[in-house]
């Protein structure tokens, strides 16, 4: 069956161009986007946002679609992307990623659009 995890990745409309780029590149994280997850439009009321969530899937860093889309994550932490006002902001404010792994300290937090964010607490 191999390692699972759950994955949430909400891009901003700011940085939807470029990930259109990586969709149209990739046929893998295109199904992986577009046929595989659950997908929210309009994320949190952001007209153009999108939400992509998997709730069991084997995240590997070698399969071409994940690459795809670790390679667009990077891009937005490498540019610094302007408003229509001409203010510049880094682009990792236009993007949110989660990855919360099978083990209880295997999780991944990137980029700093929306709250979202794991909470872990102890039920009974």
């Amino acid at each position: 069956m191999g390692y699972r995890s759950e994955v949430i990745l909400a891009v901003a409309p700011e940085v939807m161009p470029q990930f259109m780029v990586t969709m149209a590149k990739s046929t893998q994280a295109r199904t992986m986007c577009f046929g595989d997850a659950e997908v929210i439009k309009d994320y949190d009321g952001t007209k153009g946002a999108m939400l992509f969530r998997w709730g069991c899937i084997k995240w590997y860093d070698s399969y071409e679609g994940v690459d795809a889309i670790q390679d667009f994550m990077q891009w937005c932490q490498d540019e610094v992307i302007k408003d229509e006002e001409g203010n510049e902001s880094p682009g990792d404010d236009y993007y949110r990623f989660i990855r919360i792994g099978e083990e209880i300290d295997d999780s991944e937090v990137a980029g700093w659009a929306f709250d979202i964010h794991i909470e872990r607490s102890a039920t009974y």
